[in-house]
């Protein structure tokens, strides 16, 4: 299975979507690539869909392989990039709650995927060191 993963910065803080399930954790936004889509173009089309924010210009990050875990599991990639030109007003939807996250608010207890949150700003600060994160 594959999936594209948005990063959206203003004002140093993170465009995050809640669990569907749980609206306490918050994760960043993508989802699934769809047979006739890239990772890249899945992650533009589920952050419109979670967010109504359009992705004018990203930039790839890093790709992370997931080995199935059980027999009956599957194997996971996940694509990451991170939005250098985007447009809209973040607005919550079906998918969960849309929010301006801080570091913590991806990482700490409340964190949906905080380890993958963790790699995903751990890389994009290697790429852009002069970036600020609150």
């Amino acid at each position: 299975m594959l999936a594209g993963v948005m990063i959206i910065i203003k004002d140093g803080l993170v465009l995050g979507i809640s669990r569907r399930n749980d609206s306490s954790k918050y994760g960043l936004c993508g989802g699934k690539v769809e047979k006739s889509e890239s990772p890249m173009q899945a992650a533009i089309r589920e952050t419109f869909e979670e967010t109504g924010v359009t992705v004018n210009e990203c930039v790839f990050l890093y790709e992370r392989a997931e080995p199935k875990r059980t027999p009956e599991g599957y194997d996971f990639r996940s694509y990451c990039f991170y939005a250098t030109k985007w447009n809209g007003e973040p607005r919550s939807s079906d998918e969960g709650n849309v929010k301006w996250c801080t570091k913590e608010d991806l990482l700490g207890k409340n964190g949906a995927f905080p380890e993958y949150n963790k790699k995903a700003l751990e890389v994009l600060k290697l790429a852009y060191p002069s970036l600020l994160l609150k």
